[in-house]
Formats: C-alpha cells, sequence, structure tokens
C-alpha cells in the first residue's frame, strides 16, 4: 500500500506547488490585469515552464505505474498458472461425465429393447401356446382364443411391428387349416376365426403394399417388403411390385437420359443402354432372390424383360435413324448395335436369354439403315468413276488391300493392276466392309452381302456402259462417265475387273470365316457370292466381245467394195494369189497386235490377256456361225463363174486369216483342235464342205500369211515414218528456239514483228503437221485402207 500514499502525497504535493508557484501567481495577475501588454512577454515565459513541468511530472507518474505493473504481474503468476490448471482438470471431468452420460442413455435404451422384445416374445409364446393347446373344446374357449388373437395383432400393427405380425398370422393359419382338417369345431365359430385372421392379414398387406408403393423406397426395403409378402402367401403380388418398381426406375432414368444435354451422340447411347440392361440384371437378381434359381413366375419376368427392351428399341431406333443422317452415321449406328449386344451378352450368365428377342427388334431398322447407306455410296461410286480415263495403273497390293483381303493376293505379285476408279472402289469396299461385318451379330448376313453385292454390280454397269464406246454415257444419277472408245482402254476395264474379282474372293472368304454359322450354311452362301461375281465378269467379257465384233462387222460392211477392187479378174482364179481379207478381220489384227505390244511391255498380264484374246476369236467364230445369212452360198452360187465365187473366196481367205492371227498369237497353243474345230463350224455354217475345197485351203493360208506380213510391214513402216516425222519436228523446233534466242540477243532483247510472225507460222506448221500424224495413225483402220491402196496399185 506504499504506492498509493506515494501517489497522494505526490498529487498533494503538486497541487500545493502549483498553487504556490509563480504560474499561479501569473494566472492572478493575469485576471486582475488581463489587459496589460507590458507584461506579456513575461506571462509566456512562465506558462511555458509550467508546461515544463507538467509533462516531467506526467512522465515520473507512467514508471511509477510501470513499475506497479509488473510487481502485480510477478506476484500473480503463480495463481495464474494454478487456475488454469484446474481449468484443464474440469475439461476432463466435464468430458468423462458426457461419456457417462451416453453410457447410461444406451443402457436405458438397451433395457428398454429387451425390454420389448421379452414382451413380443411372450406375446408370441402364449399364442403360440394358445393355438397349440387349443382344443375344439367349447365355443367359448375359441371365441376367448379369437379375441385374445385379435388383441394382440391390433397392437402389434398399431406398433408398426410387421414381422411379428407375420409370424403370428403364419401361425394361425396353420391352426385354422389343422381346425378344418380335424372338422370338430364349429363351422360358424371356425368361420369367424377365419375371417378374424384375413381382416389382419389384410391389414399387414396394405401396410406392406404402401411401402413398396412408396416412390422413395430404396431397393433394400423393397426386397424385404417382397419376402413378407411371399411369407403370407401372396407371391404373385410380390412378383407384380417387384415389376412395377423396376418398370417406374426404368421410364424414370429414360427420361433423365433424354431430358439430359450434356451428352453426346455416342455417350448418350452407351449410357442409356449400361442404365436398361443394369436395371434388368438389378431385377433378375431381385427375383432370384426371392424365388431362386426355378420359379413358376419365370416366364412372367421373362415376359417384363421383353416389354422393357421394346421400350429401349424405341429410343435406340429414334437415335439410329437420327445419326444416321449425319457424316459416319452408319459407323455410329453399328457401334451402338455392338454396345447394345454387348450389355444383352452380359445377362446370359445370369440366365437371360434375351439376344434373339434384342435382334428381332433392332434388325429391321439397321436393315433400312445399311440400305439407305448403300444407296449413298452408289451415288459415291458413280462420282469417282465419273473422271476415269480407264488407263490401267500398278499399285502395290500392301498399300491398298488390308490383311483381311490380301490372302487373296498371298500367291500373286507385288504389284495389282487397277484403274483409278478400280483402286478407289476398293478402298471405299474395304471401308463399308469394315464398319458393317459388326452386323453379323445381327444375323444380317444376307443384307450384308446383298448391298456388298449391290455396290459391286452397281460399279460393273458403269463399266459395261463406258465399254458402249459413246462419246459419253449419261448415268440414271445424273452424272456422266467418260467412254472407253479404244481397245486398250476397254480391255483395262476387264483387266480391273479381273483383279476386283480376286479381291472379292479374299474380301467374303473373311467376311464368311467371322460368322459363326454352320459349315454347310458358310459354303453355299460363298458359293452362291462367288457364282455371282463370275457371273458378273463373265457378262462384262460377254459384253465386250459383241461389241467389238459389232464393230468390226460396221466397218466390213463399209469396206467390202474396196475388197473387190484389188481383183482384175473374177473369173481368173490364179490371180485371186494377191487378195486381201476383208478390212474387218485387218482392222482386228492390228488392233490385237497392239494390244499384244501393251502386255510385252507389261501393261497388262500375258496369260491374263491371252485368255481373252482366246475368248474374243471363239466369239468371233461362233458369231460367223449363228450368222448363216451372212455366209452362205447355193449350189447355183458355187457353179457360177461370177463375182459370187470372188465372195466365196474372200470367205476362206478370211476364216484362214482369222486361224493364223490365232496360230500366230498363240491363243490356242494350248489345244489346237479346238482351233480347227471353229474353222470347220464356220465352213459349214456357210454351207461349204471343209473336204471339197482343199486346194482352196492351201491358197487360202498362203494369202493369209502373206496378208498378215504385209499389214506387218506396212505397220512398221508407218511406225518409222511417225518417229522420224517427230523428230524433224522436234529438230525444227529446236532451231526455231535457237535462231529466236539469237536474234533476240543480238538486238538487244527485241525482235521484230515480221520475224515473230514467220516463227509462229512455221511452228503452226510442224505443229499442224504433228497433229494430222497423229490423227490417222490414231485409228488402226487407216492401215487396213492403205493396204488396199497398195494393193490395188500393185496389182494394176
Amino acid at each position: 500500500m506504499e504506492k498509493p500514499s506515494m501517489s497522494s502525497r505526490f498529487r498533494f504535493r503538486d497541487h500545493q506547488n502549483l498553487e504556490n508557484s509563480p504560474l499561479s501567481n501569473a494566472s492572478s495577475e493575469i485576471s486582475s490585469a488581463s489587459c496589460d501588454p507590458a507584461d506579456e512577454t513575461e506571462l509566456q515565459s512562465m506558462a511555458a515552464k509550467g508546461i515544463n513541468h507538467l509533462c516531467s511530472e506526467l512522465l515520473e507518474l507512467k514508471a511509477e505505474s510501470d513499475e506497479d505493473f509488473h510487481r502485480n504481474i510477478f506476484h500473480n503468476y503463480a495463481a495464474f498458472i494454478r487456475v488454469f490448471e484446474e481449468v484443464e482438470g474440469m475439461k476432463k471431468q466435464l468430458t468423462q461425465l458426457k461419456s457417462q452420460v451416453s453410457f447410461q442413455r444406451r443402457l436405458v435404451k438397451d433395457l428398454v429393447n429387451v425390454y420389448l422384445k421379452a414382451l413380443s416374445k411372450e406375446s408370441i409364446e402364449l399364442v403360440v401356446q394358445e393355438s397349440v393347446t387349443a382344443e375344439p373344446s367349447t365355443p367359448s374357449e375359441m371365441e376367448a382364443h379369437i379375441s385374445n388373437v385379435s388383441e394382440t395383432l391390433d397392437i402389434i400393427l398399431a406398433e408398426n411391428r410387421i414381422d411379428e405380425a407375420i409370424t403370428i398370422l403364419e401361425l394361425e393359419r396353420e391352426n385354422v387349416q389343422r381346425l378344418q382338417y380335424d372338422g370338430d369345431s364349429p363351422s360358424d365359430v371356425l368361420a369367424r376365426y377365419e375371417c378374424a385372421i384375413s381382416e389382419r392379414k389384410a391389414m399387414v398387406m396394405l401396410q406392406l403394399t404402401l411401402v413398396a408403393e412408396n416412390p422413395r423406397v430404396s431397393a433394400a426395403e423393397l426386397q424385404k417388403t417382397l419376402v413378407q409378402f411371399c411369407r403370407l402367401g401372396d407371391s404373385h403380388l410380390a412378383t407384380q411390385l417387384l415389376l412395377k418398381y423396376y418398370h417406374s426406375r426404368i421410364a424414370t432414368g429414360i427420361h433423365s437420359i433424354e431430358s439430359s444435354k450434356s451428352f453426346s451422340h455416342g455417350v448418350y447411347i452407351r449410357e442409356l443402354v449400361k442404365f436398361v440392361f443394369s436395371m434388368i440384371s438389378q431385377a433378375a437378381r431381385s427375383f432370384v432372390m426371392l424365388y431362386g434359381e426355378i420359379s413358376p413366375y419365370a416366364s412372367e419376368f421373362i415376359q417384363w424383360a421383353c416389354e422393357e427392351i421394346e421400350v429401349f428399341v424405341s429410343n435406340f431406333n429414334k437415335y439410329v435413324k437420327h445419326v444416321s443422317e449425319f457424316s459416319g452415321g452408319l459407323s455410329t449406328a453399328v457401334q451402338a448395335v455392338q454396345c447394345t449386344m454387348s450389355f444383352c451378352t452380359l445377362l446370359e450368365t445370369q440366365r437371360l436369354e434375351l439376344r434373339p428377342f434384342l435382334i428381332k427388334q433392332i434388325r429391321p431398322c439397321m436393315e433400312e439403315v445399311l440400305q439407305i447407306h448403300i444407296e449413298h455410296f452408289k451415288n459415291v461410286i458413280t462420282i469417282f468413276s465419273a473422271t476415269d480415263a480407264w488407263v490401267l495403273g500398278r499399285y502395290l497390293v500392301s498399300g491398298i488391300v488390308n490383311e483381311a483381303s490380301s490372302m487373296v493376293f498371298g500367291q500373286q505379285p507385288e504389284y495389282c493392276l487397277l484403274t483409278n476408279s478400280g483402286r478407289k472402289f476398293i478402298t471405299l469396299f474395304q471401308a463399308i466392309t469394315a464398319e458393317i461385318t459388326p452386323l453379323v451379330s445381327l444375323q444380317m448376313e444376307g443384307s450384308i452381302l446383298g448391298g456388298l453385292m449391290d455396290l459391286f454390280e452397281e460399279y460393273v454397269v458403269i463399266l459395261e456402259r463406258a465399254i458402249n464406246s459413246q462419246t459419253n454415257v449419261t448415268e440414271k444419277r445424273g452424272s456422266r462417265i467418260n467412254s472407253a472408245e479404244s481397245l486398250p482402254q476397254q480391255i483395262s476395264i476387264l483387266a480391273n475387273l479381273s483383279t476386283l474379282e480376286h479381291f472379292f474372293f479374299g474380301s467374303f472368304r473373311g467376311i464368311f470365316r467371322d460368322i459363326k454359322q454352320s459349315d454347310s450354311f458358310q459354303q453355299g452362301e460363298f458359293n452362291s457370292c462367288m457364282l455371282f461375281i463370275q457371273e458378273v465378269n463373265d457378262r462384262l467379257r460377254a459384253h465386250f466381245c459383241q461389241q467389238l465384233i459389232n464393230r468390226m462387222m460396221s466397218c466390213k460392211a463399209g469396206s467390202e467394195h474396196r475388197a473387190e477392187a484389188c481383183i482384175v479378174n473374177v473369173g481368173d482364179h490364179n490371180r485371186l494369189c494377191d487378195v486381201m481379207p476383208s478390212a474387218a478381220f485387218q482392222v482386228l489384227f492390228l488392233e490385237l497386235r497392239t494390244v499384244n505390244k501393251l502386255a510385252e511391255e507389261n501393261v497388262f498380264e500375258l496369260d491374263w490377256l491371252m485368255e481373252l484374246l482366246r475368248e474374243v476369236v471363239q466369239t468371233l467364230f461362233l458369231w460367223i456361225s449363228n450368222n448363216k445369212e451372212m455366209w452362205a452360198l447355193t449350189e447355183e452360187d458355187l457353179t457360177r463363174q461370177n463375182s459370187d465365187v470372188y465372195d466365196q473366196k474372200l470367205f476362206v481367205l478370211d476364216i484362214h486369216f482369222l486361224v493364223e492371227i490365232a496360230r500366230n498369237g498363240g491363243y490356242f497353243s494350248d489345244n489346237p483342235a479346238i482351233l480347227a474345230t471353229l474353222k470347220n463350224s464356220a465352213f459349214l455354217s456357210a454351207g461349204l464342205d471343209p473336204k471339197r475345197y482343199v486346194d482352196d485351203e492351201e491358197w487360202a493360208k498362203n494369202a493369209a500369211t502373206k496378208a498378215i506380213q504385209k499389214l506387218i510391214e506396212i505397220q512398221e513402216t508407218k511406225s518409222l515414218l511417225q518417229d522420224e516425222l517427230i523428230g524433224t519436228c522436234e529438230e525444227e523446233q529446236h532451231e526455231s528456239q535457237s535462231k529466236r534466242a539469237s536474234d533476240s540477243s543480238r538486238d538487244d532483247g527485241r525482235i521484230s514483228s515480221a520475224d515473230e510472225v514467220s516463227i509462229d507460222e512455221s511452228e503452226a506448221a510442224v505443229n499442224t503437221q504433228t497433229i494430222t500424224l497423229y490423227a490417222d495413225s490414231s485409228s488402226v483402220d487407216c492401215f487396213a485402207r492403205e493396204a488396199f491402196e497398195e494393193e490395188k496399185w500393185a496389182s494394176s
């Protein structure tokens, strides 16, 4: 208490000093003489001293206060620590008290449960004991038992103890059945007994139904409720509630997925398939938990699953038709099918065979989508075929054929011959096959093969129209294709188709390898496809041969009079040695010779070309035999010595000329007897006996050989002249360019208009001469025409 006394004394001393200080005196003086200007400076000095004195006193007071504060802290620190420790102890005691209260609460709760169970057990045992010991003695005892059971069930149901109520009902139902079997109890009492049990059972089922139909009921709670239904003996209602519950969940889930805008096309169908089939799987597990693997309600569950699949297929078909309108829609649709079939297959582990029904529902829509895309691909084939020049190219087999189809080229060279459109067709065909092959899981083998065959036939129709030798061919879809006017172009089309035939063999063999059907089915379908492809190829080759013969015969009709001009005296048979074959057959020889040169340059495969040319010759002989009216000679014609005799001789020469063409080309080197048979058939078709004209045959053979040699000489001469003329044109053009360059440098880069015109005229003359040469050499018929003229000059 030293500090308060010091502070009091200090404050009293300050007050006393202030009263006696000059500042106090100054204040009195100021109050008494406040308006004295002479003392103003002295007053200011006295005020400053008072302020300084006050500040020093305040600093002393602050130092004393700090010292007192630190002294109190030091004195009270031990008490503070002691209080803090006491608080921590109180916290621990409070926690222990809470634990004890919680433990006591659990004890009370357990005690209540035990009591309720004991009471329930006692009630049930009492009911059971009464039921077991009850005998049909007197109606009063039965009435008391009925009243007791009814009262007990009412109490249990009021407390929502369903399991206990079901247990009592099961016991009472057995008791009622026993009493009915004994037949000793009064019928009216027994009827009231049964009615009371039925009423309580209806009350229990009502409560269970409310629980099962609650939209927010969980699957576990529903399963428990359905088990209780089965205990009450109403399994049919339990099945209906189970199916209704999962139907509601499926409908709600589908609506939720359709309403969601966050799913892309692929994610949408995947989520939809996953949800629907997972719900069916959960329903199947719940069904098995109720009834086991074998149940009389299995057919009812299968029927429900099929109905749910119908709902799913409706959404699936809508989705597939929608996405098929976009680019890549076929691939997206096939992926949707694969996803659906994979999830449906998972259900087979639960003994749910739903694949046949699902396939039956999905297949019509997918067949429609496939046909739409097949029509689209037909348009694509027409578009890229419109620019084909029908020139063969050599392509690496490994570069255009995938592994599934390369097996057919295993024994072939590393290159294959295709036109530009043929190469694109193979690429497109492989892409389509890879996309639609998974549809075999829908048992769509027929639709797949039919669509592929339609594409192949569409392309073959384009090739067939290109061989018609028209300027342009208008397709039904509005596109125009280039016509194959020359014989090499037409043969290129046939070689292109031959390569496609080999490719298709490998492709279809790969498709049938993936189809898990019986061997007989695979072999039959495969043979049918291969037969179709071969028939299409044979049809185009026959069309080519017929087109070639028609063109030749039209040339023959216009050139026959020139052949007659080679004969001086028709009646003198010795002068027939200089006659030439018909112009049509000369044109045929020169065209075949051009084709053979292309084969020597590896433009065509030699073996394949020999087979084609052999077919051309056979078709030509067959055509001669079938057109008897053009060659047939009567007996009067054979005895007349006029121009008809020349026709007979010319016919014999033409036949031998064809024979020599085939022999020199080696078309029938494997079987020469075929050529002799064809020759005799041609003679017989014209009414000539091959044995009667032995002398004429020797003459005709020599004349045909001589004609072939002469045509070869003329062709080679023309080729040399053509090469020389081209070389001369190139030299003149080079000299004119050199002269122009020298004149330009000599005249400082300027050239007179006259010189320029002269040079342009010389170049134009050279170009005109070159164009004329190519125009003459482009038609093989010009060789035959000039051969006739030279023959005529030599004969004269």
